[in-house]
């Protein structure tokens, strides 16, 4: 039995030896497999000017196939030296196109919904391109950080977090010196021309979201004194001015509210110094309430100004109106007012209002030296309420355009009416 055994396994082994002579002959025949080398080089040849992406891909596939097989052929020298050196750059070139077709697919989508004013593509194709070429196409940020100023005309408010995250992206790189496209913006919907004129766009846009859209006045006025100031269109655009007049009229009723509460206090049986104090007191509040008036009526001076539209300087100039009779008491002698203001340099908000207190009336001596008892003093009639004053959405002027821009998106600008000033 054991030799059966043995006789068995000496078998097995003889046919595994076999076996493999078989092998190493077969992959020897490959080299006189004249037949194979020539269609998988012909095949190779046939495939080599292909530009596509797959094409380029099928060729160099082919190309390690024949290397594979026949690289080690005499026979198949020529051809196998020709791509162990080639298709190394293949593989190169094959990288650099497909990245090129990936960034090309970018900018379509970001163009074609661009193009159609599809915001809600716009966005995420926008993000896409800054997060991988954000050196390359850093306009699109002053794109994404616009869209949300012009919706909100049309009270629609969904892009205002995201415009407002991209417009203060794109100060921050404009103050930082970083490269933008000769345009500064996107053909033809938003594009800025310069760097002070987008920087100027950018602080008016985020100063009008914030203090329109978020209701939030007072943290809206750097942003709005910004582009007044900057060398920019916002600075003849009564927008920013008007955002300014509107905080100062909030602040003006909250203060004339206060006199009238102080008032109510007031009482025939206060003592003397108690009553005092009491007309201190509000004689303090109305040099406050004189000063922010003062306030308001230059910011709607210029404004009123400023603006072209008639209907929009009638409400700039009431607004005015409003404001000097709150400080005067009278609506006569507006228009010198407005006049003489506007020659001086525009007072930053951020800047505490300094009370103006008016001169106490003279009081003609008393005809009799008899003494007399008098009733607490008491300041005259408190302020009238403005009202509250709402951003306007201006006339429309020429708009703004340039020539072409990264990325190089065809789409048509018509005028802006709010960015262009009233």
């Amino acid at each position: 039995m054991k030799t059966i055994f043995r006789l068995l396994t000496l078998g097995l082994l003889m046919a595994a030896i076999i076996a493999l002579g078989a092998a190493a002959g077969f992959a020897q025949d490959a080299c006189t497999d004249a037949d194979g080398q020539t269609t998988l080089g012909d095949k190779f040849r046939a495939q080599y000017p292909a530009k596509d992406i797959d094409g380029r891909k099928a060729a160099i596939e082919t190309g390690k196939q024949f290397l594979e097989k026949y690289g080690s052929c005499d026979s198949a020298k020529e051809l196998s030296d020709y791509l162990k050196t080639t298709i190394p750059k293949m593989e190169a070139n094959l990288k650099v196109a497909m990245e090129a077709d990936v960034k090309a697919k970018m900018i379509s989508r970001f163009n074609t919904a661009y193009t159609a004013k599809n915001w809600d593509e716009v966005y995420p194709a926008g993000k896409e391109l800054l997060a991988k070429y954000p050196d390359e196409f850093r306009d699109v940020e002053l794109v994404l950080g616009s869209v949300g100023y012009d919706e909100s005309f049309k009270n629609n408010f969904k892009y205002n977090d995201e415009t407002l995250r991209y417009a203060r992206m794109s100060i921050a790189d404009l103050e930082a010196g970083k490269t933008f496209s000769a345009n500064y913006g996107v053909p033809k919907e938003f594009v800025y021309k310069s760097k002070d004129n987008a920087l100027g766009w950018m602080n008016m846009t985020i100063g009008y979201i914030i203090q329109s859209a978020q209701k939030n006045k007072k943290d809206a006025q750097p942003f709005n004194y910004k582009a007044t100031q900057a060398n920019s269109e916002t600075s003849k655009n009564p927008v920013p001015f008007e955002l300014i007049g509107g905080y100062y009229f909030e602040e003006l009723n909250k203060i004339v509210d206060e006199i009238q509460v102080l008032a109510k206090t007031q009482s025939d049986k206060d003592t003397p110094e108690v009553a005092q104090q009491k007309v201190d007191a509000i004689k303090a509040k109305v040099a406050m309430s004189n000063g922010t008036a003062e306030r308001a009526m230059d910011a709607f001076s210029r404004a009123y100004t400023l603006g072209k539209d008639p209907t929009y300087k009638a409400k700039m100039k009431k607004n005015v109106e409003d404001a000097y009779n709150v400080r005067f008491g009278k609506r006569e002698s507006v228009d010198a007012w407005i006049a003489s203001a506007i020659t001086k340099p525009f007072v930053s908000p951020l800047t505490a209002i300094a009370p103006i207190k008016d001169p106490e009336p003279v009081v003609a001596p008393a005809a009799t030296t008899t003494p007399v008892t008098t009733a607490p003093i008491k300041p005259g009639t408190t302020p009238a309420k403005p009202p509250v004053s709402t951003p306007t959405k201006p006339a429309a002027t020429p708009v703004k355009n340039g020539p072409g821009s990264k990325p190089q998106a065809v789409v048509k600008r018509k005028p802006v009416a709010k960015k262009k000033g009233a």
